[in-house]
This record gives C-alpha cells, structure tokens and sequence, in this order.
C-alpha cells in the first residue's frame, strides 16, 4: 500500500505537534496512555471485560488469540475510546495504543467491524496511515536522529522509547538517521 504524497512527513509534523502540545522535547520519549488521556481518548484493557466476557477474553489472552486481537477504537456517538490486549508485553500494548491514536489524530472515521460476508472490515488506506503514524509518535524523527547522534545501542533505546527493538530499527531506517547523523557530525568543525 502506497502512502499519499506527503504523509510520511505530515506524519513527521504530527509527531512533533503532538510533542510540542505535551510539553515534551521532540526528541523525548511519549507515553501513548499520557497522550490518550490528553485527547480524551479512555483506554481499557481487554482484562476488564473478563467477568462479563470469560470465554472470549481468556481466547484473545491466550497465545493464540492474541495474534487475533491487539486494541481497536469503538465509538459512542463522537467519542473514541481504546480497548487494547493487556496480555501483550508493555512495548508492544504501547505500539497497539500509538496505532489506536494515530487514527484519532488523523481523524479517521468510524468503519463497521465486518464485512457484508461477515469477515472483518479492513480499509488498507486508514491502516496504513495509522501504521506509520503511529511508530512515528513513539520514536519521532527526532528521536531517531537523537538515537543516531548519541549512538544509543538499539536495546537500550527500546528501552528508553517503550517500544520494540523492531519498531526503533524501523524508525531509524526510514528516518535515514545514521547517514543523516554521519552528515552532520562531518559537517560540524
């Protein structure tokens, strides 16, 4: 899926707006349940539907289900809220909460959850937004580049970003930072 001309660096602004509006340096680390607090956007863990909903929470907590679910934005008229899967690790339930925000920041409508023929409904376009989005919210551009720069060990900045090894590498890449941060350390006298 191709990302319309000039997202990727829209999604650059968002992430530095968003930054900017909480306070926080741009090159600083975000808390995706700080920033969902800030857009009024509550977020439940899955866990909290167990006594209502035994059987399908202890099938989306298992090994199994949780590949099935990892947090979706519901609607109540205007409102958005988060239910993400609680049984995922820190890192990854902070990726499934970026990825929740990023469609409410882009302000992407509400979708029905299935599909005339009952499967699930997926629009590539809203995803893939959300998919960059959302990885540029916890490491923005800044970030990578600030990671780059200081030569931070990817471990330690996935510790540092609450977010996989895997997100920080992609967020390096794209950002190009090594070859970026290469430039201007050979640039600076």
């Amino acid at each position: 899926m191709t990302l319309r001309r000039g997202f990727k660096s829209e999604a650059n602004w968002l992430a530095r707006d968003v930054r900017k509006d909480l306070g926080i340096a741009p090159h600083l680390p975000l808390c995706p349940w700080e920033l969902a607090d800030r857009l009024g956007f509550p977020v439940i863990p899955l866990s909290e539907f167990a006594a209502s909903e035994p059987g399908a929470v202890a099938y989306l907590q298992s090994v199994a289900g949780q590949k099935d679910f990892s947090a979706i934005t519901l609607f109540q008229n205007t409102k958005r809220l988060i239910i993400h899967n609680d049984s995922h690790g820190p890192k990854r339930q902070a990726a499934n909460i970026a990825h929740e925000l990023a469609h409410g920041i882009l302000l992407h409508p509400p979708k029905p959850l299935l599909d005339q023929e009952g499967a699930r409904y997926y629009d590539e376009i809203i995803e893939a937004e959300a998919n960059w989005l959302g990885p540029a919210l916890l490491v923005s551009e800044e970030a990578a580049l600030h990671i780059a720069r200081r030569r931070i060990p990817v471990p330690k900045a996935s510790d540092l970003y609450g977010c996989s090894e895997e997100l920080v590498r992609m967020r390096l890449n794209v950002c190009a930072a090594a070859t970026r941060s290469r430039r201007i350390s050979e640039s600076v006298p």
